[in-house]
């Protein structure tokens, strides 16, 4: 049972300046406490500044599916595929994926798909009614999304998977490739239909959204210090160059950061594993495409965004400390070039990035609070960082106050790796 918090003025210290974190820390600051938010990089300088920049609201089911595990060996094997696993830092990610696959049975993928359709459901609201706090709703654009698909084969596999979103209530619509090329006259012939995601849209710069939240935070009296926090107590307090700094609440939003924290307070070791994402950015072709279009053959995406074309996707499972593989992000050229009929210019080519997505085993972030209440968690979002910040930022405030929350968020309790 909530236990209603009647203090409503509070010092709170928020470890992890990403999206999320600037979302909690925006809404925390609106709400009359006074925020102080800690990441020794800065302001949005992890995956919420190199991420897709799609509110990915009609991807509602887990990674770890049934379907999933016939894949894995010809996409593991395959140097040029689209997921890899980093095979020398194999030690430290094994226990992760054998929880991950134990994840992919048909009861597991359901309760998580339930749960991932709950936050998705309202993401877009949430956004909304916190942009709209600070006059920036045009950050973010509801034109939509397009999953392409060259093979008719691949196409006619994934009537299943458009079975089952229509069942979870995700709106789409199949296009044919006439309607493509009516939309997207630069596409390549070789993309044959695809299917478009109305209720979906992207940012034009996930960085500058990261940007406007801070800035609007810091109007409000909101402090950014750019420090690392070595550790947090249960009595509230932050450790920064071995000082102890007293707060009345922590929020943890530091991505797969977040895991040391977790363990120093409760000795629970939560399975979330460095999924890392590349993007490769370019000059060419960013009025191409009206919205984000992605490719279920090749398996990345392609983001129209103020600055140029981001090209982004890629998996490769890795210890977080582990340096950047940059050849993932440079492969993404050649798929990119093959989504056009004319090609990509390669003199066009800006920069590559690499980033940590914090994914669970569950695929299913962690929204709670613990230490009778004196400490939040918020993290674990996997792709959906992004897509899910705004509804997370209302829910930790929901769970600060003991107020009933929007969304039911016993799915997303530490206590089920406890």
């Amino acid at each position: 049972m909530l236990i209603k918090d009647e203090n409503t003025n509070k010092t709170i210290a928020v470890v992890g300046a990403g999206v999320i974190g600037l979302a909690i820390s925006l809404k925390l600051q609106q709400q009359g406490h006074k925020v102080t938010l800690y990441d020794p990089n800065g302001v949005g300088n992890g995956c919420s500044k190199g991420n897709a920049g799609h509110i990915a609201t009609e991807q509602v089911f887990p990674l770890a599916t049934p379907s999933l595990i016939p894949q894995l060996p010809k996409m593991l094997l395959s140097p040029d595929s689209p997921v890899s696993i980093r095979w020398q830092d194999l030690p430290k990610t094994l226990g992760w994926m054998i929880r991950f696959l134990l994840k992919a049975k048909p009861s597991s993928a359901k309760a998580s798909t339930k749960a991932i359709k709950s936050l998705n459901e309202l993401s877009v609201k949430h956004w909304y009614r916190l942009l709209d706090s600070i006059g920036q709703r045009d950050l973010i654009k509801m034109d939509g999304s397009l999953l392409t698909f060259e093979s008719r084969r691949l196409f006619d596999g994934y009537q299943s998977t458009l079975n089952a979103l229509a069942e979870q209530g995700v709106n789409h619509q199949v296009w044919r490739q006439d309607t493509i090329r009516q939309c997207i006259p630069e596409i390549s012939h070789q993309v044959q239909c695809g299917v478009f995601f109305p209720d979906t849209g992207h940012t034009l710069d996930p960085y500058a959204l990261c940007v406007e939240l801070s800035n609007a935070f810091e109007k409000l009296g909101g402090t950014v210090a750019k420090k690392r926090v070595d550790a947090v107590s249960e009595s509230g307090e932050v450790f920064v160059d071995s000082e102890p700094y007293a707060f009345d609440r922590i929020v943890i939003a530091a991505g797969v950061h977040s895991k040391r924290f977790v363990d120093q307070l409760t000795g629970v070791s939560v399975p979330i594993q460095a999924e890392r994402g590349y993007h490769l950015m370019m000059y060419d072709k960013r009025d191409a495409l009206p919205f984000p279009v992605s490719s279920a053959d090749r398996k990345f995406i392609m983001t129209p965004m103020s600055h140029g074309l981001r090209l982004a996707g890629t998996v490769e499972y890795a210890d977080v400390e582990s340096p950047p593989n940059m050849k993932r992000a440079e492969m993404l050229y050649q798929q990119g070039n093959a989504m056009f009929e004319s090609g990509l210019n390669p003199m066009k080519q800006k920069e590559t990035w690499m980033g940590n997505r914090p994914s669970t085993s569950d695929s299913l972030p962690i929204i709670d609070r613990i230490c009778n209440g004196k400490v939040l968690l918020a993290f674990g979002h996997q792709h959906l960082g992004l897509t899910q910040a705004a509804i997370t930022a209302d829910l930790i405030a929901e769970l600060l106050e003991g107020t009933p929350t929007s969304v039911d968020v016993v799915p997303f309790t530490l206590q089920r790796f406890a």
